[in-house]
């Protein structure tokens, strides 16, 4: 179903964090899920930067009441690189189960631009008369979900933006705006965090008709983002995702930064 699927790469991509060799800067991140204040899920995040690589790798599980009523996990991975002013994919990798359905999508790409996917199950050859494909065009400057959200700019800049998301399936723009400041606080961070509001605006590869997704489009998500140590990387520490049933919530209960020692940097 295009609409679920636009809601994990949604879920799966906010809660994109990037452990690796000593040399490098980390940051493992754990997530707790909820929706009306009850614990559905968690997940788990580890983000390496080096030099002007990145890599992020982690999982998302069902837990607490969630774990009773639906079994859910996935696995999610990108890597690229660190540019002057943004953060540039080149290969995305996803895997997702839910209640016994999985999809997995893999999405190769080079200079932004996608050059090459694998989807399972694959797609169909026909579709419904509401149903809006992804065209070429369309794949000549995007991010994959995990990419997206982590953010170079300065603070004040960081939600003025339009990020173009491509997940193997489905291209949507999650358009920012800046909703102001706030005090953040968890496990290995204390401080202010940027908040924006967020919009998305389907592009490709969806239905019309779909009733989530239109309730979706009319929704403000907001998400908060926290720097990552010396990196200029601002990455994604609480959300609000309104729901049918009530909001969904994605809070960083732990942030373990560590930095190589002066020497190791030499070194490297």
């Amino acid at each position: 179903m295009p609409f679920k699927r636009i809601a994990a790469t949604l879920f799966l991509c906010i809660l994109a964090l990037p452990g690796g060799p000593a040399r490098a800067e980390t940051l493992q991140t754990r997530y707790s899920i909820s929706i009306l204040g009850v614990t559905v899920g968690r997940a788990d995040f580890t983000t390496e930067f080096a030099g002007s690589r990145y890599s992020v790798s982690g999982n998302l599980r069902s837990a607490g009441l969630g774990a009773l009523v639906s079994s859910t996990q996935g696995t999610s991975s990108s890597d690229g690189q660190v540019r002057a002013d943004r953060v540039q994919s080149n290969r995305y990798a996803l895997n997702y189960t839910s209640d016994g359905k999985s999809w997995s999508s893999t999405v190769r790409m080079r200079g932004g631009r996608v050059v090459g996917t694998e989807v399972s199950p694959p797609q169909r050859k026909t579709h419904p008369s509401d149903y809006v494909p992804v065209t070429p065009g369309q794949l000549a400057n995007v991010v994959d979900p995990l990419a997206s959200m982590m953010i170079k700019a300065r603070a004040d800049r960081i939600c003025s933006r339009t990020l173009p998301i491509f997940d193997g399936w489905s291209r949507l723009d999650l358009k920012l705006s800046p909703g102001g400041t706030a005090e953040f606080e968890a496990d290995g961070f204390s401080g202010k965090a940027v908040v924006c509001n967020a919009r998305i605006e389907p592009i490709g590869g969806f239905r019309r008709g779909s009733s989530g997704l239109q309730y979706l489009m009319g929704q403000t998500i907001k998400i908060w983002f926290a720097p990552i140590g010396d990196s200029g990387i601002h990455a994604p520490v609480y959300v609000r995702i309104p729901t049918k049933i009530g909001p969904l919530t994605l809070n960083a209960s732990c942030l373990l930064y560590t930095s190589p020692s002066p020497r190791d940097k030499r070194q490297s």
